[in-house]
């Protein structure tokens, strides 16, 4: 984990964090990585699975090599290979932002239940 907290110092890095996940900010800085890596552990619900596996045969339909192509294997690979990754970034990131999103605001709400569920008990 000491990794994650090494990346963690640079102030773009949480600043562009803090604009992606809005929900973050309920944490203190320090307690990033943890929960960072507890939001990889969430599970895609329905309407995320449903729109990767449809996002990636689009991009895959998109990327088909023409009929009458002339390119060799290696180079069609390759350029297949450079359109395909900003393709799936683009078509396919949104719903994994969903799902780290979901699985945040799903945190805070426990995390905010807990505390105050706590403070309400000692009154």
């Amino acid at each position: 984990m000491q990794h994650g907290q090494t990346l963690l110092r640079s102030p773009w890095l949480q600043w562009l964090l803090a604009k992606i996940l809005p929900a973050l900010r309920a944490w203190p800085v320090r307690d990033w990585p943890a929960v960072l890596a507890r939001l990889q552990e969430a599970e895609f619900d329905r309407i995320e699975r449903t729109g990767i596996v449809a996002g990636v045969v689009v991009v895959t339909w998109l990327l088909r090599p023409a009929a009458g192509d002339s390119l060799t294997v290696p180079f069609a690979f390759l350029t297949q290979l450079l359109f395909a990754l900003p393709l799936l970034l683009l078509v396919v990131g949104p719903f994994f932002l969903r799902r780290s999103r979901r699985a945040l605001d799903e945190m805070a709400r426990t995390r905010t239940e807990m505390l105050f569920g706590a403070t309400r008990e000692r009154d």
